[in-house]
């Protein structure tokens, strides 16, 4: 019996976490397997269902198992060939890179195009690049829906489109990025890039995304040595997120500071944006596609630059 084909262990996790994440998506998506002979670095691609009706939301997933990365820290490090990531960038539809625990049955997720932008473009001279995915961005086998900050990200995402088969050329989010790191500012990882997901989340769910815990007021402060981050609680939801950079102070309201550098250090597009006022020490941008606003300020003499999200008035 020794010449019969042999299934590796690896091969058995990976079958096993792709069977396990299918059937958890399955209760949500149409999931549709990619098959191995076509396969060039996405397993499913997923459409999102609204009960039983299609929605014609998609996105597409790469799914890994427990043999398949190195756990270090915060992050479980996946590396990935250039030519894979490439391919991910080329696509219309977001791809997403999900890790299973197939003992646990916890699934970690991560949206790769964010974490390139934050990246020296000298990364396609390399042969992988190793993606980080945050513990803290996880979701278990019992949701029924497909996790807000995810969606959020499939329904930004999902009709950005390569330009002249230039990947990385669509992504105006690496101009604001090189500009903030040219500046001596660091980008923030998870959980303060792209704060404006939290608006409208149950306090529970802002707290279980971030790792915070509600003070008496519902509200969850997350501190670190670069950034301060609030986010308000109105009733039940978080209804306004304050975000302040340490690093930027000592400011002055008589400073001109670059906005779009600001935006960058949040991992925020400001070509998604609509900028509506310009002053000083002052702008204000809309976010029409999420309906917010969004301010850029410095608030006092020495303080540091700070931006608020809320919605409440939003084209006021």
């Amino acid at each position: 019996m020794n010449k019969l084909p042999k299934r590796t262990n690896s091969q058995r996790i990976g079958q096993s976490a792709a069977d396990l994440l299918k059937s958890v998506f399955t209760k949500f998506c149409i999931v549709i397997p990619v098959p191995q002979e076509l396969d060039l670095g996405i397993d499913f691609i997923c459409e999102i269902m609204q009960e039983e009706y299609p929605t014609g939301k998609l996105f597409n997933i790469q799914c890994k198992g427990t043999e398949e990365a190195e756990s270090k820290g915060s992050s479980i490090s996946i590396p990935i060939e250039v030519t894979t990531l490439n391919y991910w960038l080329l696509q219309k539809n977001p791809t997403f890179l999900i890790f299973v625990d197939c003992q646990n049955y916890i699934f970690y997720w991560s949206f790769p195009k964010e974490f390139l932008t934050s990246l020296n473009k000298n990364w396609q001279k390399q042969k992988t690049v190793s993606i980080p995915v945050y513990r803290q961005n996880y979701f278990d086998q019992g949701i029924n829906s497909l996790p807000d900050q995810l969606l959020s990200i499939v329904d930004l995402e999902a009709s950005v489109t390569p330009k002249h088969g230039n990947y990385l050329g669509t992504l105006t989010l690496a101009d604001a990025i090189d500009r903030a790191i040219n500046s001596g500012l660091d980008i923030l990882n998870a959980p303060l890039y792209r704060p404006f997901q939290y608006i409208g989340m149950s306090i529970t769910d802002a707290a279980k995304a971030v790792g915070g815990k509600p003070n008496e007021n519902g509200n969850i402060i997350i501190e670190s040595d670069q950034s301060y981050m609030l986010l308000e609680a109105e009733g039940n939801f978080i209804s306004y997120v304050d975000v302040k950079l340490k690093k930027t102070a000592p400011w002055s309201p008589n400073r001109p500071f670059d906005s779009e550098q600001i935006l960058g250090v949040l991992s925020i597009n400001p070509s998604e944006l609509e900028l509506v006022r310009r002053r000083t020490d002052y702008y204000t941008y809309y976010d029409h596609k999420r309906k917010l606003k969004i301010c850029i300020s410095c608030e006092y003499e020495g303080a540091p630059v700070s931006v608020g999200f809320g919605s409440k008035y939003y084209k006021m």
